[in-house]
């Protein structure tokens, strides 16, 4: 059991303030992986996708997040499943859709891992966003 969250933290881990390569990636997940996004802010139908649409899916992060954080709260452990209560924040880099370049989003997130032979078959991830935040300096220019 130690083993199983000891490699769920190394994942969650993975993309704390960074992104993981593809090398790394491929030695924390099953070959044949399935990760399931329940609809949230972000992506209002959700989606699944394999090990392709992952690495996909961290390439677009890498253009669209200036940064992300996680910090894992708390969790359990049993067998070969782990859950996670999970504080994840990020930046954007770029404008997208109504949200500006700098606009912080915050969301809690609960993130259940299925494990088999030692690597990650499974992740269910439900992220609930606060309202986003754009930190803006006022305008020096405008007009008292």
């Amino acid at each position: 059991m130690t083993a199983n969250l000891d490699r769920v933290l190394a994942f969650v881990a993975a993309f704390d303030r960074r992104w993981p390569s593809e090398e790394e990636l491929r030695g924390l997940v099953a070959p044949d992986v399935r990760f399931v996004e329940r609809p949230n802010l972000i992506n209002s139908a959700g989606s699944e996708s394999d090990l392709n649409g992952m690495l996909a899916g961290i390439e677009t992060g890498r253009q669209l997040l200036a940064w992300q954080s996680y910090e894992v709260l708390d969790h359990v452990a049993q067998g070969d499943l782990v859950v996670l209560r999970m504080r994840w924040s990020g930046e954007l880099a770029i404008d997208t859709g109504a949200w500006q370049r700098g606009t912080r989003l915050s969301a809690w997130c609960v993130g259940h891992y299925r494990l088999e032979r030692g690597l990650i078959a499974e992740i269910e991830q439900h992220d609930c966003y606060d309202a986003p935040v754009l930190d803006v300096l006022p305008d020096s220019t405008a007009a008292a």
